[in-house]
């Protein structure tokens, strides 16, 4: 096929294999749901709308299919309560197993009915809307305002497992025809079809206590390791259904598997592995494999270039963390591709023009020397479209080969 003629999808695949395609894609990482503050022409309400309105602008959207958070054994019966005598509300919820209680509590601030709070459950075509304000499993905002967390020792890992599995029944059969949904969806559209997101290494700070997990990094390594072996298991399950349904990509969310928590030294004894046995399940199926990074790459990257993982994703020149886009390349160029490149929290909330169109061809001129990249950003509501638009005309100047 003559480069010119080539879908959105087709270019994607190619950015991805390192193989000849007309133009370096732009597909920007994107918060799912209908929160969306920007104006025509990025004025979507849902992923579908968001597709055509990328594609009417050239670039390079995708469909993607949220998995569904666990659904507990149905022996596990759910009891919550709010208590309002003290000085600010507790919410608390718990999980009755076979295996005993678990159970988290977690203050109710002022803020806690804040659209940024009430818009945050993702799924494949649904708005993000909670139907509750209760306390959910994967949710940032009980983290700093927890007074118990779910797991609090080696006691809590057997209950743990009642908890953490993949949907079943109906809650699957719709997850199922949904995913189903998306996939012709993207097929129509020509775009690329990827599962999001996979979760193992970020459970650690939604279900502990973060300063005293990191102590058992090292005083409790078997512990650790079971733990997650727990969120393994599930993300492992979640990764064959979305190759059932023939997704192109499956993205492993490493947001929180970052230096800061973990060092070199501990990522690599406990992730890395976790990491790579994905992606040989993802690689069985003849599929691509992301892992999701949006801090440390360079300080993570001579491992990272050995590691089984396809694209690394969410590269961001400011959050590298020991080194530069020059040295990433230098390290894993030549095994990896890149899908991202330029920083949100700084240069595209500064507004500047220049400084936008700078980062922009630093990115392509450093990350695409394999043929192998993908330009992004993290476009948060907290992005001015104005930076946005600055960003599409700079990757436009800059896109040819």
């Amino acid at each position: 096929m003559h480069k010119s003629q080539m879908s959105s999808r087709e270019r994607m695949l190619a950015a991805i294999k390192g193989t000849d395609h007309d133009r370096v894609p732009f597909s920007p990482y994107v918060s799912q749901g209908t929160m969306n503050f920007w104006q025509a022409p990025l004025s979507w309400r849902n992923q579908i709308e968001r597709a055509e309105q990328m594609l009417e602008l050239e670039m390079d959207p995708t469909i993607d299919i949220w998995f569904h958070d666990p659904q507990p054994y149905p022996e596990v019966t759910i009891k919550t309560w709010r208590d309002t005598s003290g000085p600010e509300p507790l919410i608390t919820k718990e999980y009755h197993t076979p295996a005993g209680l678990l159970r988290q509590t977690v203050r109710e601030t002022s803020d806690w009915y804040s659209w940024r709070h009430a818009g945050w459950i993702p799924t494949t075509f649904g708005v993000e809307k909670r139907d509750h304000f209760g306390i959910d499993l994967f949710d940032d905002w009980n983290v700093s305002r927890r007074t118990e967390p779910w797991v609090k020792g080696p006691e809590d890992l057997e209950k743990l497992k009642y908890i953490i599995r993949i949907p079943q029944g109906h809650v699957l059969d719709e997850w199922c025809m949904d995913a189903q949904r998306a996939k012709e969806i993207a097929q129509k559209y020509n775009v690329l079809l990827v599962a999001r997101r996979t979760i193992v290494g970020d459970a650690f700070q939604w279900f502990c206590d973060i300063p005293t997990f990191l102590i058992w990094l090292i005083e409790k390594p078997g512990f650790v390791t079971a733990f997650f072996k727990i969120f393994q298991g599930w993300a492992l399950e979640l990764t064959k259904l979305a190759l059932e349904v023939g997704v192109d990509v499956v993205q492993r969310r490493g947001w929180y598997e970052i230096p800061t928590y973990f060092g070199v030294k501990y990522w690599q004894k406990y992730l890395v592995p976790l990491i790579d046995q994905e992606s040989e399940l993802v690689h069985q199926a003849g599929k691509f494999h992301s892992y999701f990074l949006p801090e440390g790459q360079g300080v993570y990257a001579n491992t990272l270039k050995d590691m089984k993982c396809d694209i690394l994703q969410a590269v961001d020149p400011r959050m590298l963390h020991g080194g530069h886009l020059n040295s990433l390349f230098e390290q894993c160029g030549s095994k990896k591709a890149f899908w991202g490149g330029v920083n949100a929290e700084v240069t595209l909330l500064s507004q500047d023009a220049k400084q936008i169109d700078k980062a922009v061809k630093d990115a392509i001129e450093t990350l695409d020397q394999n043929n192998r990249f993908i330009l992004s950003a993290l476009l948060f509501p907290e992005i001015p479209q104005k930076s946005i638009m600055h960003m599409i005309d700079s990757w436009k100047k800059y896109r040819d080969k």
